[in-house]
């Protein structure tokens, strides 16, 4: 068992929001949803994101997620994070501990390539999770959750976890120039075009205490 981390965390960093509208059959077929969230997805903005925490509450870490839209949950429309990978066993049981989210371990390496452009690998001992090439431009302009939030349900351990994480930081838009992603271990939203991609760089993100039912 590796040391608790309680909530909140506050949280510092670099990253990549990739925003999609995924096709019901996509999201229900592929999309990784937990038995609660079954035949509850209602659309809007899914989001794929890439992330190295320069600093958390339990050390550095890089993180893969899948949120595939909104769904309907006990009367409200909440969004859910279907799949993620972290870079520590740290992170992995604490977020499951604290936010019922469902963090599994990979590997990771963000290789920078140019001034405006990266790579980011995450992979197993065995297998390739993910690969991923973007390349961002060069004018900032301030984002925050504030402007989309991500209001998050979590089922874990048969109780429900409600967390409204909050951030801030300086984007750019940016472009998602090659990507890879083995079906098997992620959904696979390669086919998809995102409508919009921003590097955010640098961020502040709070995760406070979950509401716990």
């Amino acid at each position: 068992m590796t040391p608790a981390y309680p909530a909140p965390w506050k949280l510092s960093g670099k990253g990549y929001i990739l925003l999609y509208k995924l096709p019901r059959t996509f999201v229900e077929e592929r999309g990784n949803l937990p038995d609660f969230l079954q035949g509850q997805f209602l659309g809007g903005f899914g989001a794929l994101m890439l992330v190295d925490y320069n600093t958390s509450d339990a050390g550095p870490y890089g993180e893969l997620l899948f949120i595939p839209g909104k769904f309907r949950h006990k009367g409200k429309k909440l969004n859910s994070i279907t799949k993620i990978y972290v870079s520590t066993l740290a992170s992995v049981e604490n977020g499951r501990r604290n936010w019922g989210i469902p963090k599994e371990l990979a590997e990771f390496t963000f290789q920078s390539l140019s001034p405006h452009s990266e790579k980011v690998r995450i992979f197993s001992s065995e297998n390739t999770i993910a690969e991923f090439t973007l390349e961002s431009g060069k004018i900032s302009f301030p984002v925050n959750t504030k402007l989309m939030p991500f209001p998050l349900v979590q089922s874990y351990e048969s109780k429900y976890y409600y967390t409204n994480f909050q951030g801030s930081g300086m984007g750019k838009l940016a472009k998602l120039k090659d990507v890879f992603i083995n079906p098997q271990l992620f959904p696979d939203v390669s086919g998809f075009k995102p409508l919009m991609v921003i590097k955010v760089d640098p961020f502040q993100l709070t995760f406070p205490e979950a509401v716990i039912h």
